[in-house]
């Protein structure tokens, strides 16, 4: 996503591996959806929680790296603030359906984890991430006007 804007540079990321990441997170909700396992989004959790929140490298992005390396795709540095920003919608979504699922609501759940489909196979397939598109367009400027007073 070239015109994404980022307040600071926290450091970049491989946008390769980004999109493989989400492929994993579209491989594990679509499970989630055919077999409402709820451990599934639990584990997805817990992946955005380390990817958004930490420096720690959970699984998912472990692997994709892995993966990428093993597939020789190229090195495409991105700004990590709004992919991390995505991580944390991610996280919000995951702990919803978790819940959801542990409290009975099972078809609300998969209807949650069918927004997650979307969103994930949109980074994955097409390189469009839409938390950062609000990232850009609404956490950076927020954060641009209160660094600025």
């Amino acid at each position: 996503m070239g015109n994404v804007k980022s307040v600071a540079i926290e450091g970049r990321v491989n946008e390769n591996v980004v999109r493989l990441v989400a492929g994993f997170v579209l491989i594990f909700a679509v499970v989630t959806i055919a077999t409402g396992w709820v451990v599934l989004p639990i584990y997805l959790s817990i992946d955005f929680f380390l990817r958004a929140f930490t420096n720690i490298k959970p699984p998912f992005a472990l692997a994709s790296q892995q993966l990428a390396k093993t597939l020789n795709l190229e090195v495409k540095p991105i700004y990590a603030a709004p992919k991390k920003f995505a991580a944390a919608i991610g996280f919000v979504f995951s702990m919803v359906i978790s819940a959801l699922f542990l409290s009975g609501f099972t078809d609300t759940a998969k209807v949650v984890t069918g927004i997650l489909v979307l969103f994930a196979t949109l980074e994955s397939v097409f390189a469009i991430c839409a938390g950062c598109y609000v990232y850009s367009w609404v956490v950076a400027p927020l954060i641009e006007r209160f660094k600025a007073k």
